[in-house]
């Protein structure tokens, strides 16, 4: 009795083993399918990287064009303070003439213009 247990059990084992290398076999196969797959995502990891580098230039040169407007601008955003200073200050003298005074300036200058047509 002890024989006939030990043959069952030699034979679960067996069958055990048997099982365990079939199955192995297709682990193995679906490993292959994997690294397959991985190659396929670098591909596209690779492409993803290159297409990243170009946007960046293209980033970098917007970037490099937002800071030459924007200079641009506060040039001209001074420009056109400096002519509203002095705009605001011909027209603070021109109320400080006197009527003579007025009178005077333009009658200089239109008569010269007159003149010299």
């Amino acid at each position: 009795m002890l024989q006939n247990k030990q043959n069952i059990l030699l034979i679960i084992v067996l069958v055990l083993i048997g099982y365990n290398i079939f199955t192995t076999n297709n682990v193995r196969t679906d490993v292959k399918g994997y690294k397959a797959e991985i190659k396929l995502l670098q591909t596209k990891v690779d492409s993803a990287k290159t297409v990243n580098k170009q946007i960046d230039i293209k980033i970098d040169s917007v970037k490099e064009n937002v800071v030459s407007i924007t200079k641009e601008i506060h040039h001209i955003d001074n420009t056109i303070t400096i002519v509203k200073n002095q705009t605001n200050e011909k027209t603070n003298s021109a109320g400080k003439f006197s009527n003579a005074e007025l009178e005077q300036f333009f009658s200089s200058r239109y008569n010269k213009s007159l003149h010299t047509n």
